[in-house]
């Protein structure tokens, strides 16, 4: 029996107990399943064996570099735009029902600020809170074209930037301002130094419970750093967006030359960011002006190109090569799917990570440390496992169990979990002959 059914216009890979309804697009979830074990990498480098302060050895820096270099903001980034996607996939099959959307979304970011408090507050993982944040402002932009949304894009990516060059503009009117402007910045940013280095201490204390009010404690000073700027995951929502408004993700066969110049480019701003920038040198090399407002532009347009070229945006590489080989030939749906179950159980393989990591490898656990040699495999077995132990839950129940939780929260109901298998009844004929 063919598993491949056709919903929505969407190729969509299913298993024998989905409904249509009920039916999930393959590839997202195969790229979650990757997103899921490059930060197991990530987070495995953090509880390397070399002692702080210690000059790690040859095995540990490459390790190290490595993971900078090819996973960690660029896994990251990777849910952030697969975040954005999911939005719209809501979205669009809540329009297509013509059921209301607002509310129901509200409370399914309510339900994942839930579970971010607990990743947060208790086992140290910030990313999810931020989600559930950020996540709300795509409400006022769900139904901009996409032109629209790329210049939105661009303005929250260089918002930090263009702020601080209209700081400047405004502090140069008074003598002294500009000189005062950055004083006061930098004075901020030495508070909130301080602030983070004193939590980091705390979170030695081999105490859980003084991890954990440090934790509690640290949230809104964390999540306030965002509190005038677009935080860079809307920006990585926006992205998902826009791409599932181009049809990226849904007829990936049609727009084959769009995925490779986006897989391209987010290479190309990679390699920019890594060994190109600043443009031209370092600051003190550039020639001086006497306007402020001039060398403060010129200074962030060499050193980041306005925040826009980013090392991160080699995510789209990483997407670029996974739809391209979808589009390509559909058998890498299979291909791949053992990252599609554990990318179906996300959330859950998710917070189970962070717990696991936690319990084992902190002061007020375990302990523990992992040998720089047994990072990648250690990360390797963890999402194997977890494939494993996803591919078990899934036979039997239709979502993962936190996954349910969280579906059951945003319709306000509980839902259906186990599989109901049919139960086949035989049949005996008796003939005359018999």
């Amino acid at each position: 029996m063919d598993n491949h059914v056709k919903t929505d216009g969407v190729l969509a890979f299913t298993t024998p107990a989905a409904s249509p309804a009920q039916s999930r697009i393959a590839v997202l979830d195969i790229l979650r399943g990757i997103a899921l074990i490059g930060m197991f990498m990530v987070h495995f480098n953090m509880y390397e064996a070399t002692p702080a302060g210690v000059e790690p050895g040859r095995v540990a820096a490459f390790v190290e570099q490595f993971i900078g270099l090819f996973i960690e903001e660029r896994f990251w980034g990777l849910f952030g735009m697969l975040f954005g996607i999911g939005f719209a996939v809501q979205l669009t099959r809540a329009e297509a029902r013509g059921e209301p959307f607002v509310g129901r979304y509200l409370r399914r970011l309510a339900a994942l600020a839930a579970f971010g408090f607990i990743a947060e507050g208790v086992f140290g993982y910030n990313v999810l809170v931020g989600y559930a944040l950020w996540g709300v402002p795509l409400l006022i932009v769900r139904k901009w074209p996409v032109k629209a949304l790329v210049v939105l894009l661009v303005l929250c990516a260089s918002s930090r930037q263009l702020y601080m060059v209209g700081q400047v503009a405004a502090a140069s009117r008074h003598p002294g301002g500009v000189a005062q402007y950055f004083a006061t910045e930098d004075a901020s940013w030495e508070t909130f130094k301080a602030t983070r280095d004193s939590f980091h201490a705390a979170e030695q204390s081999p105490s859980w419970r003084t991890v954990v009010a440090a934790r509690v404690k640290f949230m809104p000073k964390f999540h306030r750093q965002w509190s005038v700027f677009p935080n860079l995951s809307f920006v990585l929502f926006l992205m998902g967006l826009i791409a599932w408004k181009l049809g990226l993700f849904t007829h990936p066969e049609k727009h084959k030359r769009l995925i490779a110049s986006l897989a391209v480019a987010g290479a190309a701003m990679w390699a920019m960011s890594n060994w190109l920038m600043p443009i031209g040198g370092p600051p003190s090399q550039w020639p001086p002006t006497h306007d402020p407002v001039l060398n403060t532009t010129l200074a962030i347009a060499r050193g980041s190109g306005f925040a826009l070229v980013r090392s991160q945006w080699l995510a789209w590489t990483y997407i670029g090569i996974v739809l391209l080989l979808v589009a390509h030939n559909r058998a890498w749906l299979q291909r791949l799917s053992s990252f599609g179950v554990a990318g179906r159980m996300a959330l859950t393989n998710y917070l189970m990570q962070v717990v696991l990591l936690d319990v084992l490898f902190t002061p007020h656990g375990f302990g523990l440390k992992v040998p720089a040699l047994l990072v990648f495999p250690a990360a390797i077995a963890l999402f194997a496992a977890q494939v494993a132990m996803s591919r078990w839950w899934l036979s039997r129940f239709r979502l993962g169990p936190l996954e349910w939780i969280w579906r059951s929260a945003t319709y306000w109901k509980w839902q259906p979990l186990r599989i109901e298998r049919r139960s086949v009844r035989p049949s005996f004929a008796i003939g005359l002959g018999d």
